[in-house]
């Protein structure tokens, strides 16, 4: 398909979808996250739940090329050639949430193995002795989460028409404006 024939999302249609996705996913995470370090106290829920969030991003851009918050801004993501992408560039493009994910996994690992930890009596007070327990993890992920920030600056310095953030030169990704014929290649 000609690049000309397409046009490239705005920040601001990136910016709500990301926006929409993190509360629905962000917010059922910590719902469930919450009870779980509340009352059950189970890595297994957290993990479960947190390889949800994971996989979300890439199986929802891999199957319909877009997320729920894209789909809702109507916007989608293309490689280069603007033709669908697959689970394997998906995956690519959300390395830089997916990598501070798989280190907190690890940080919660020890820390639902923890008596200290476990014994808190809410997720605010779970997360204060976490970073108690294991500063340097804590702060390993946390720095790494600090990619996501990255990856908008990237966005805000490209000045060519692409509007590419660090996500998309990694994955070789566009995304762009949904046409009203294009249906998605999987659905």
């Amino acid at each position: 398909m000609n690049s000309e024939t397409r046009k490239h999302a705005e920040f601001s249609d990136r910016f709500f979808a990301s926006l929409i996705d993190a509360i629905l996913i962000g917010g059922l995470t910590f719902l469930v996250n919450s009870v779980n370090f509340s009352i059950f106290k189970s890595f297994w829920i957290y993990l479960l739940f947190t390889l949800i969030a994971i996989l979300y991003k890439p199986y929802m851009e891999a199957k319909y090329n877009a997320t729920l918050g894209k789909i809702a801004m109507k916007i989608e993501v293309t490689d280069t050639n603007y033709n669908y992408i697959d689970l394997q560039r998906s995956l690519m493009r959300s390395l830089i949430l997916i990598v501070p994910s798989l280190v907190y996994i690890v940080v919660h690992f020890f820390a639902f193995n923890n008596s200290y930890v476990t014994g808190s009596d809410g997720v605010i007070e779970f997360g204060m002795r976490m970073g108690e327990e294991y500063p340097l993890l804590t702060t390993i992920a946390s720095f790494l989460s600090y990619s996501t920030l990255v990856d908008i600056v990237v966005y805000l310095s490209d000045m060519s028409k692409y509007q590419r953030s660090l996500k998309d030169f990694i994955a070789k990704t566009y995304v762009v404006k949904k046409q009203s014929n294009t249906i998605a290649n999987n659905a």
